[in-house]
């Protein structure tokens, strides 16, 4: 009969993404992101039009906590607040110019840190890797999906 590896699977998936996730930390000078931090500031990238309403549905997190995370985020210069055009109550959450450079300076770093970790994998392993990676993205978005 043959063992069900669920159990080890799920626990080292959480033990290499904390070990990731450590790895994976930008610190510049007197600056610390953590990684949810750097995910915010590409969402905002990527969303120029973005509300805290949006931040919290985005990272799944409560209102207080997309505050909080956008309050440190303003604290450091790096993401600006702004009342919208057509509606003055609803409040617009933007990269400043600072939060674009840091952005840019956070992802080559991080990007020569995963090289790093993935050194340790062979080329095929490498594959492996990808392949299952697609095959979990493919489920998990069709999943969304419904």
């Amino acid at each position: 009969m043959k063992k069900d590896n669920t159990v080890e699977l799920v626990e080292t998936i959480f033990k290499v993404t904390r070990l990731m996730k450590d790895q994976m930390s930008f610190t510049n000078n007197l600056i610390h992101l953590s990684v949810l931090q750097i995910q915010t500031l590409v969402f905002l990238k990527q969303n120029t039009k973005t509300s805290m309403s949006d931040i919290a549905e985005y990272f799944h997190i409560e209102l207080p906590s997309a505050t909080s995370l956008v309050n440190k985020l303003c604290d450091q210069k790096l993401v600006k607040r702004s009342a919208d055009q057509k509606d003055r109550r609803l409040v617009m959450i933007t990269l400043t110019s600072t939060g674009k450079e840091l952005l840019e300076r956070a992802m080559s770093q991080r990007k020569k840190k995963l090289e790093k970790i993935l050194f340790y994998l062979s080329s095929k392993e490498k594959l492996e890797l990808l392949n299952i990676f697609k095959t979990l993205d493919a489920k998990l978005q069709k999943e969304n999906e419904n």
